[in-house]
């Protein structure tokens, strides 16, 4: 199957996740585990490789202390 280019919304939730997770000193791998996945899929989220669900952004928000529009800002 042939890979889907990156989303440029894709790409600039995961700039916001990755610059909020850096915010609180949290690592790929801590952030993964609080989330059940491995730190390589934090890296695709974070590199706009892999999208984020949108039922999955209230809890990213919990646990990065933000809310869900911290995403969406700008």
């Amino acid at each position: 199957m042939p890979r889907r280019p990156c989303d440029e919304i894709d790409r600039l939730i995961g700039e916001r996740l990755r610059v909020r997770r850096l915010a609180l000193g949290m690592t790929q791998a801590e952030l993964g585990a609080l989330l059940s996945i491995s730190f390589q899929q934090v890296q695709k989220y974070e590199r706009g490789f892999n999208r984020l669900a949108a039922a999955d952004l209230p809890r990213l928000a919990a646990i990065l202390r933000c809310k869900v529009t911290y995403f969406f800002r700008g």
